[in-house]
């Protein structure tokens, strides 16, 4: 009968432990929220095109990325004259980078496209996770360009995973990292973000840091006409 008792209470202990923890991750997602503008204004954001540029090993290159919510994510690139782009809908992706030797527009994986497609929620995987089919869990903290930051380790819906690194001071992602699959591997996709502006009452990054250097964003629209040729991968 002892041993029961202190079985039931070691389950009861566990439990309760695992509902601060839960308690605890929803705290630090909702303080996030809250400091980019709240649920309210994320959901409003229904597109967005971001133009930017970033220096490449001597190049100057431009950057756009368009994204409807549910339906699109496309980033767009030129550089020495040429015109490049990745993109992922509801149903297909294309990648063309005429930079790395291609001549053509390739299809994307359909593996790699139901994989990414949390690339086209504007609003985040950390918005509404629960609805959404994902499931968080906090790590042990760590430092980010020497601020420390909360790790949220996310399993999405579609089985892949991601880290936020989220600043503890002023509760905005420092640093993602995607566990994103590219050409059938697995990779570690690190991305670094700051110089946070106000863009109609949401707050969005305007430094993006990545493997191929820092794209500094010149503007940010939302709630545009976007156009048909967007969803299109003709050359």
């Amino acid at each position: 009968m002892k041993n029961l008792i202190i079985l039931g209470f070691l389950v009861l202990l566990l439990v309760l432990v695992q509902f601060a923890q839960a308690q605890t991750v929803d705290e630090v997602i909702n303080k996030h929220i809250d400091a980019l503008g709240g649920k309210e204004n994320l959901n409003k954001v229904q597109n967005m095109v971001m133009e930017g540029s970033l220096s490449y090993q001597g190049t100057d290159v431009a950057m756009s990325f368009t994204q409807v919510d549910k339906k699109l994510y496309r980033q767009d690139i030129d550089a020495n004259g040429m015109h490049g782009f990745n993109m992922i809908t509801d149903t297909d992706g294309w990648s063309y980078m005429p930079f790395f030797g291609m001549s053509a527009p390739e299809p994307v994986s359909a593996d790699e496209v139901k994989e990414n497609q949390s690339d086209l929620d504007i609003s985040g995987p950390l918005v509404d996770y629960v609805a959404k089919g994902h499931k968080a869990e906090l790590m042990p903290k760590e430092t980010v360009n020497g601020n420390e930051c909360h790790k949220i380790k996310m399993v999405l819906a579609s089985g892949k995973t991601m880290y936020f690194l989220v600043d503890v001071s002023s509760f905005l992602i420092s640093r993602t990292i995607d566990m994103r699959k590219v050409n059938g591997q697995t990779t570690d996709t690190q991305t670094d973000y700051s110089d946070y502006k106000d863009v109609e009452g949401v707050k969005m990054a305007h430094s993006i840091t990545g493997q191929y250097g820092t794209t500094y964003i010149s503007g940010i629209k939302i709630n545009q006409t976007i156009p048909e040729s967007a969803f299109k991968h003709d050359m």
